[in-house]
């Protein structure tokens, strides 16, 4: 017994005695987390921030109503202390892009990354100023233009919309070539040989489509802007309509729309967006009401148009499309900055206005030329796969 407790006071005193492990945890240098955080709170505090490897722009509508990109790094610059810094040793082009971002920021992203990935694919240098006008009144645009003619600017992407074309009319002058990728040419009621039209043509789609008429016509429209602009271009275009239709915003029940006998062996024309299409296009089928043809412009060449439908329900479909093929290393390349030529017509539109003013001309690069400052675009037909789309010879 004794020996036992012997034995158990030993053991106690042994561990009691040991001195504690401990790991010590590597952490960051504390001085060296301290800099970074100074360094990142005065970026962020910075009137100009400057990004040394180009990455594609969120844009956003900010306090920030200007942005350089000299050759893969950006400045941006705010209202209040406006100072564009231009490389002239290095820059060989330089090219302006206005967007009012209240109306077309959506759009204006895609067609920024469209433009710096053309000019990398042609290793250019160049400087790219940006100028959100925020809108399309006549003192912003006016304002923008100005800038950008200070600075010895001359080659310029408006994204404005149609509405803007008075004042364009007005303020664009001297050497300026302003291509304007969502306007037409008869938009203008003037010749202003400094504006070039770029937006393609629903007019040129729907007469493409017509041809394949069997002249009795149907036609679905939205109350929304761009529908209204189809059911014009429609009206100018098709003749023999004997049915008319509008889809309300919220409407999804196409009930009493599509279940109309005089649809039977039509040929019927869908001026609606890709969501309201394909519940159209499903409808007519589940009700058992074919039309001889079904046609569609650009506004439903989109892949998603095989997500939403079925095959069967696509098989009287034919879709316009005046997007053009072009090197695959070029659409590579804008792909990769976050463009999209295939299925935007924007995007494409912007690409045949910056590959223009880049060569001061029309050039091989683009199949799309630019005759007497406007786009003329070849529509083509289509019909949908379970993959994609394909041409009609």
């Amino acid at each position: 017994m004794k020996q036992i407790l012997a034995l158990i006071l030993f053991v106690f005193v042994f561990f009691g005695c040991t001195q504690k492990q401990v790991v010590e945890l590597k952490l960051p240098n504390k001085n060296k987390i301290e800099k970074q955080v100074q360094k990142e709170k005065k970026v962020e505090e910075d009137s100009v921030t400057i990004v040394e490897e180009f990455t594609p722009i969120d844009i956003k509508e900010s306090d920030i109503k200007e942005e350089t990109i000299p050759n893969g790094s950006m400045n941006t610059i705010d209202e209040e202390n406006i100072n564009i810094q231009i490389d002239e040793t290095k820059a060989k082009i330089k090219i302006a892009f206005i967007y009012p971002s209240s109306l077309v920021s959506k759009y204006a992203k895609n067609s920024m990354n469209t433009i710096s990935g053309y000019l990398s694919y042609k290793k250019a240098d160049y400087n790219l100023v940006v100028i959100d006008c925020e809108n399309e009144s006549y003192d912003k645009i006016s304002s923008a233009f100005s800038k950008i003619e200070e600075e010895g600017i001359t080659k310029v992407i408006a994204l404005f919309t149609p509405n803007a074309i008075n004042t364009l009319n007005k303020v664009v002058s001297n050497d300026l070539k302003v291509y304007l990728p969502l306007i037409e040419k008869k938009d203008s009621l003037e010749n202003n040989d400094n504006l070039i039209f770029g937006s393609i043509s629903y007019d040129e789609q729907l007469k493409k489509l017509s041809y394949y008429s069997t002249g009795n016509n149907a036609m679905f429209y939205q109350d929304t802007y761009l529908g209204s602009k189809l059911k014009r271009s429609y009206d100018n275009v098709v003749t023999n309509t004997t049915v008319r239709k509008e889809i309300k915003k919220n409407e999804t029940n196409f009930k009493n729309i599509v279940n109309d006998y005089r649809l039977k062996n039509s040929s019927l024309f869908l001026n609606t967006d890709l969501v309201k299409t394909s519940l159209i296009l499903s409808q007519l089928r589940a009700y058992d009401v074919y039309p001889k043809i079904i046609f569609s412009t650009q506004l439903n060449y989109d892949p998603m148009l095989m997500i939403l439908t079925q095959d069967k329900d696509r098989e009287k479909l034919v879709i316009a499309n005046s997007i053009d093929s072009v090197d695959a290393k070029l659409k590579d390349e804008i792909t990769t900055f976050g463009g999209n030529i295939t299925y935007e017509w924007v995007d494409y539109s912007t690409l045949v206005g910056i590959n223009y003013l880049y060569n001061d001309g029309n050039s091989s690069s683009i199949p799309t030329q630019i005759v007497d400052n406007e786009v003329i675009y070849t529509p083509r037909l289509f019909k949908s796969t379970e993959v994609g789309f394909l041409e009609i010879k």
